[in-house]
């Protein structure tokens, strides 16, 4: 990533940061049992388990989504498109693999042969039975919770990976060893 790329990035989450703190008083009640409140950064893409390897466009998409920030608030969802909306209505449920994606994972291959949903959740993380999924009601995308620092959402045929927007103030562990 180039220096004009890396402030921009920095600037953005500084910002998000800064709006995540005026916003956390009303954003308790989803913070409540370790939902999603607050800011995190979109950190990649990957074309989905169920797409065709062969298959061309999206990066567009990926290139405008990928380094931005989303912040859950209380009642709203600040975002890029589609994402983003101003009257969130949250809805929480618990998913099995064959669920993920709008059960897309549990879909047949395109020779009609049936895929084992869990080895493919698997494979994108997720490790436990069941996953937190939260639908803000601002689209058809869903956040499945794969583990505490670690949401995954499917759009257009790629999975987007999230975590926690870190202050540039105070960098990880690895970054600071990095920096020796």
């Amino acid at each position: 990533m180039n220096v004009g790329a890396m402030s921009a990035a920095r600037a953005a989450i500084r910002t998000a940061l800064l709006v995540a703190v005026s916003l956390a008083p009303a954003s308790q009640g989803l913070a409540q049992g370790g939902d999603i409140a607050g800011p995190w950064v979109i950190a990649e893409a990957a074309l989905a388990p169920w797409a065709d390897p062969l298959q061309s466009g999206g990066r567009e998409e990926e290139k405008r989504l990928v380094g931005k920030v989303v912040i859950f608030g209380a009642h709203s969802v600040a975002g890029p498109a589609p994402l983003g909306c101003r009257h969130a209505i949250y809805a929480k449920h618990r998913d099995t693999a064959d669920l993920l994606f709008e059960g897309e994972l549990a879909e047949p291959d395109p020779e009609g042969k049936p895929r084992d949903p869990v080895a493919l959740a698997h494979r994108l993380g997720m490790t436990t039975k069941t996953v937190l999924t939260v639908e803000t009601g601002c689209s058809e995308v869903a956040f499945h919770r794969f583990a505490p620092d670690t949401l995954v959402f499917g759009l257009n045929n790629r999975i987007y990976t999230l975590h926690p927007a870190r202050s540039p103030a105070r960098p990880t562990a690895t970054a600071a060893q990095e920096a020796r």
